[in-house]
């Protein structure tokens, strides 16, 4: 998978915290793309989305080695592993300095609650600065298990790209899913369509919300139904035509208190 994404957690996030996070995250792609030898390893923005102030970026082939561009990732994640276990990150002083400025978000940002480093294969969030929180104190994983989410598929990429989003129908919120090889057909004709997306599901401890569907079965295209399809409703039970109207039952009741 080519793709690396951050998202901030809150319900108000302010622009100035989320250009802090982004610049930091676009300074540590490129400085881990140095460090793994792929410095002109050209990154663009696959996807921003407001509501969930989540940007995915997007490695575009330059000329690199795919296992290059698979060492970046994975030192992404060992990144954010070791912000979650307040560890000392065996990177350069510039990766540790991009890193601080993501993490800083939290100390002096308002309304971020917490901060999630996303991949094809796993994500990881923390939720206070590392030298904020105490070494006795671990902040609260993220938890998986199989399920399905049921929102409307909003950004397809038109490449050949196994992640879109989801938003969900319950929270309105961005849900990554990540398709494998060979499964491009299951949602490519799924743009804005009601979808339940059917996998391994990682949900935010706290809220109980989803935020990434991975090894995805099967993804079922729902039928929204009309505005006025309730009326269909009309005559599915049996009716006496000696009973008495509802607005009549409403007044006996009434009259009767």
């Amino acid at each position: 998978m080519d793709t690396v994404t951050l998202a901030l957690e809150g319900d108000d996030i302010g622009l100035a915290d989320f250009a802090q996070a982004v610049e930091g995250f676009s300074l540590l792609i490129a400085e881990l793309s140095r460090e793994g030898a792929a410095p002109n390893l050209r990154w663009e923005i696959a996807e921003l989305s407001a509501s969930s102030a989540t940007t995915t970026a997007r490695a575009v082939e330059n000329g690199y080695e795919p296992d290059r561009l698979d060492q970046v990732i994975r030192s992404y994640s060992a990144v954010a592993k070791g912000l979650e276990e307040r560890t000392t990150l065996p990177f350069s002083p510039g990766v540790q300095e991009a890193a601080e400025r993501i993490a800083g978000v939290l100390r002096h940002g308002k309304g971020v609650e917490a901060i999630r480093f996303e991949t094809a294969e796993a994500d990881i969030q923390i939720s206070e600065a590392p030298e904020d929180l105490p070494p006795q104190k671990k902040a609260p994983e993220l938890v998986s298990g199989y399920g399905a989410v049921t929102g409307r598929i909003q950004t397809l990429s038109s490449r050949a790209a196994l992640r879109f989003t989801l938003y969900d129908r319950l929270h309105d919120k961005a849900v990554g899913c990540y398709l494998r090889e060979g499964q491009g057909d299951m949602v490519r004709s799924a743009w804005d369509k009601l979808a339940t997306v059917e996998g391994w599901v990682t949900r935010d401890p706290r809220q109980g919300r989803p935020t990434a569907v991975r090894k995805i079965k099967a993804i079922h295209v729902l039928d929204p139904g009309s505005r006025e399809g309730y009326k269909e409703a009309r005559g599915a039970l049996p009716h006496d035509p000696d009973a008495p109207l509802p607005e009549d039952r409403i007044r006996h009741l009434r009259d009767a208190s």
